[in-house]
């Protein structure tokens, strides 16, 4: 019996399969980086505010801010935004928010939609626990343009009995403007006082 040498491994065709496997593999890469470039071109074409190109804002992330409830009571505001991908309806964004100062401190989660496709304008919902003898954030109405956010905060003031009156609460929406910061800046807020 002889083997014919002119081929690798004595094998039929060998010398055509490996160039065929090696481009079937090189042709899967290729689709799926093109897969890949593809999802990321399409979340920053449909979600610009949670994911922007490169070097321009972003909506999502930590934020920082003073509001103030009277000419002697303001408080320092905290949010960690971030994009909700597993939810199915309204709720855009979910995060944690801190409020801090006046001798008290809280923290709670937050949910939120988004109005417009920029994220220029949405709304959050926190969820704190009440205060009885005290402003309670109720929902903050946001407008974002890069690095500011204007928000306007809907509040209630709650007896020491945890009663509401109409003649208690304030006139007009508290407004107060929000700036980026860092992780850090956010952990160690509500500790600066």
């Amino acid at each position: 019996m002889t083997t014919d040498t002119t081929e690798p491994y004595g094998i039929r065709g060998g010398a055509d399969r490996r160039p065929r496997h090696r481009r079937r593999g090189l042709t899967t890469i290729a689709v799926l980086a093109a897969m890949a470039v593809a999802l990321l071109v399409a979340r920053m074409t449909l979600i610009p505010w949670a994911y922007p190109l490169p070097g321009q804002p972003r909506l999502t992330g930590y934020w920082e801010g003073r509001i103030a409830y009277s000419d002697t009571d303001s408080r320092q505001i905290l949010l960690q935004m971030r994009y909700d991908e597993n939810c199915s309806m309204a709720c855009d964004m979910t995060g944690r928010i801190k409020v801090c100062g006046a001798g008290r401190s809280t923290k709670g989660d937050l949910a939120g939609d988004v109005y417009n496709w920029r994220g220029s304008r949405f709304a959050l919902n926190p969820y704190l626990p009440r205060s009885k003898g005290d402003v309670n954030i109720e929902k903050l109405d946001g407008d974002w343009s890069g690095d500011v956010i204007r928000m306007r905060a809907k509040v209630e003031f709650l007896d020491a009995d945890g009663s509401w009156e109409s003649s208690r609460q304030p006139s007009a929406p508290p407004a107060f403007d929000m700036r980026h910061i860092d992780e850090g800046a956010f952990n160690a807020g509500c500790a600066r006082g």
